[in-house]
């Protein structure tokens, strides 16, 4: 490392030293320095560098890293938000983490102990000990709450340390650039009637669903219990949004192991940002990406049905036919062979997925009474279709939406417990989120919305619960394009 880097270092180095000053050393972990509290509050301004924390009584190692938006493509640091993980499990499977974002502060020990399970794999008696992370004006904040047993804190400034997130997800970017054969972008005409000719044969006899009695693809997808799905709502052609779940956690290598799969919402295509309404090549190109995941993953990525998915006249946003427009877009830019394929394709989509552990559509429950065998053969009933892809919450307003015994009799129709997750699309709560838990005041139903432009919500299985994470959206396409350069 070159002479300017070295002294950075030290000068960090004595940085936290002075901000431990008076505290006592704890054993070595792995670094120059390790830090021990005993019930004591320290102060530690540091902001583009990582730190080990070993807590009692075992000294389970959790490690905090800066989330930067940019340090994966530029190792950069702008960014005042970081997550706290085990890294004994983060890097090498689908894992939970706890972001503490700017005046945001953690407790581990004392709140969410299920989640802390999970997420840190702590054992069960970590809940007699208290640990606490704040962000403050930009400074963190750690406390120890027990002065008999104590933590250690050390700071990862080994290069292999201190750029680990950012290169595991350098590696990812790059697994994706290849995915792709070295570019993400919209498909030559005949390329693209050749794809979505072999999606729409996969989607025949698309794993893991009933046939209806016409001997076509039923609406429903069985999930088996031991494939983790990971959940995602209506992106409305936002590529960046759908790159970044597939760069981030191990969502794309449990797919390629087929231990997990991926199930988007419905409503890939049409933005809805305001004055692009009519913008139709974004929505080209994440069909074009999510058919071609189909293709490589015919068993581990699944698409449900949306309002937006078809042609209708009624599929419109601010006074705008969108579905129209992208009728006339696929005409124009890829012939109407390649539009009746899409056709198709709608045609044969499912609307409800569901495994032990969680059922899913795009919009809402049925509220009119049904059972399976009803949801397998929906093609015959277009009054069960427009309830599960259009339908909202019950409100003032609203009296024909659905409600928390809508939502109690679907999981109902499935056997499923009531702990179960509902989880649906099509209505984000708010115009800055992306992911709403408890909606209506209904436990465990969640509202997933992918279209967001600086947050990606997914809902994701972890053991054997399904648990929401969200991730910073970041500007990919670019930057995976580039690796093939």
């Amino acid at each position: 490392m070159n002479q300017t880097g070295t002294k950075s270092k030290k000068g960090l180095l004595q940085l936290i030293k002075n901000a431990f000053a008076g505290l006592s050393q704890c054993e070595e972990i792995d670094l120059k320095e390790s830090y021990h509290l005993h019930g004591t509050k320290v102060k530690v301004p540091i902001h583009c560098y990582p730190l080990q924390i070993n807590l009692p009584p075992d000294g389970k190692a959790l490690h905090l890293y800066p989330e930067s938006l940019t340090n994966a493509i530029d190792n950069s640091c702008n960014s005042n938000s970081f997550i706290v993980f085990d890294p004994e499990t983060y890097y090498k499977q689908i894992s939970g983490f706890f972001r503490v974002g700017d005046g945001e502060k953690l407790v581990i020990g004392s709140q969410d102990k299920e989640r802390q399970r999970t997420f840190l794999n702590m054992q069960p008696k970590f809940s007699d000990y208290v640990f606490s992370i704040t962000n403050e004006d930009g400074n963190l904040i750690f406390r120890d709450y027990s002065p008999k047993a104590g933590s250690c804190m050390s700071p990862l400034l080994k290069d292999k340390k201190m750029m680990r997130v950012a290169t595991w997800r350098r590696k990812k970017l790059k697994r994706i650039a290849k995915l792709f054969n070295g570019e993400i972008a919209a498909l030559q005409k005949d390329r693209a009637l050749n794809l979505i000719q072999d999606v729409n044969r996969i989607m025949e006899n698309e794993a893991f669903r009933e046939k209806d009695m016409a001997g076509n693809p039923g609406g429903v997808v069985r999930l088996p219990d031991d494939m983790a799905p990971f959940i995602i709502g209506d992106l409305h052609g936002k590529v960046d949004n759908l790159l970044v779940i597939l760069s981030q956690n191990g969502f794309l290598e449990a797919m390629e192991l087929g231990k997990a799969c991926l199930v988007i919402l419905g409503d890939a295509v049409h933005s809805e940002e305001e004055g692009r309404f009519h913008e139709m090549d974004s929505s080209i190109l994440i069909m074009d990406i999510i058919f071609r995941l189909k293709q490589q993953f015919p068993q581990q990525v699944f698409y449900l049905r949306g309002n937006h998915d078809g042609f209708s006249d009624e599929i419109a946003k601010g006074g705008v036919a969108q579905g129209l427009l992208w009728k006339k877009a696929l005409n124009k830019i890829r012939g109407k062979e390649y539009r009746k394929e899409m056709e198709r394709f709608y045609d044969l989509l499912p609307y409800v997925a569901y495994s032990g552990q969680m059922v899913c559509c795009h919009a809402a429950p049925p509220t009119s009474k049904t059972k399976p065998e009803l949801l397998v053969n929906i093609k015959n009933n277009p009054g069960l279709i427009k309830e599960l892809c259009q339908n909202r919450l019950q409100k003032p307003n609203r009296p024909g939406g659905y409600t928390k015994g809508d939502i109690k009799r679907f999981r109902k129709l499935f056997n499923l417990s009531a702990d179960v997750p509902v989880i649906v699309g099509h209505t984000p709560i708010t115009l800055d989120n992306t992911l709403w838990s408890n909606v209506g005041d209904i436990e465990n139903h969640y509202v997933v919305y992918g279209g967001y432009d600086q947050w990606i919500g997914v809902m994701v299985r972890l053991g054997d619960k399904m648990f929401p994470l969200t991730y910073p959206v970041e500007p990919l396409l670019d930057y995976i394009n580039s690796l093939a350069e």
